[in-house]
């Protein structure tokens, strides 16, 4: 696959693109250690029901999986978006190719995460976490596919 990229760029424009997605995949795999254990967000939520009365009417345990799925998809939605902004900008004639190399790039991401999640007894890596991972990545490539062919087109 021949890809042809932007003639030589400023540094700083180089990094104002490349280092978002590098920067939110470090954090997603920061994450993935005991951090971002479960443990640690069912002790939030269990704070934020003591102060917020309309949340304990759900059980912190459905909170807590609720919170964990919507923020699987929500971070690897956002990871695939900075890797797109940022293969878009290096390639900008090959749309297809950015839109795949992005999800490339998110999936890889989303399995170093179960990889080293299974290297922590508190955590477990799953592959129906990578699949969930790619289920958030897949969403925001149709709609950034949808408005990127849809603004090509005016």
């Amino acid at each position: 696959m021949l890809l042809i990229s932007r003639p030589r760029a400023r540094p700083s424009m180089l990094l104002s693109q490349w280092l978002p997605p590098l920067v939110w995949s470090g954090v997603i795999l920061f994450m993935s250690g005991e951090l971002g254990s479960a443990i640690y967000t069912w002790s939030l939520i269990a704070q934020l029901q003591k102060y917020f009365t309309f949340l304990q009417f759900v059980p912190t345990s459905e909170l807590n999986h609720i919170v964990r799925v919507a923020g699987h998809i929500l971070s690897y939605a956002l990871l695939m978006a900075f890797w797109l902004r940022a293969c878009r900008w290096q390639w900008p004639m090959y749309p297809i190719r950015a839109i795949l190399l992005s999800l490339i790039l998110t999936c890889l991401v989303g399995f170093l995460d179960e990889v080293r999640q299974s290297l922590y007894p508190s955590r477990t890596g799953k592959f129906s976490d990578v699949l969930l991972d790619m289920g958030g990545a897949l969403i925001a490539a149709l709609v950034l596919s949808f408005y990127l062919f849809r603004s090509r087109k005016k």
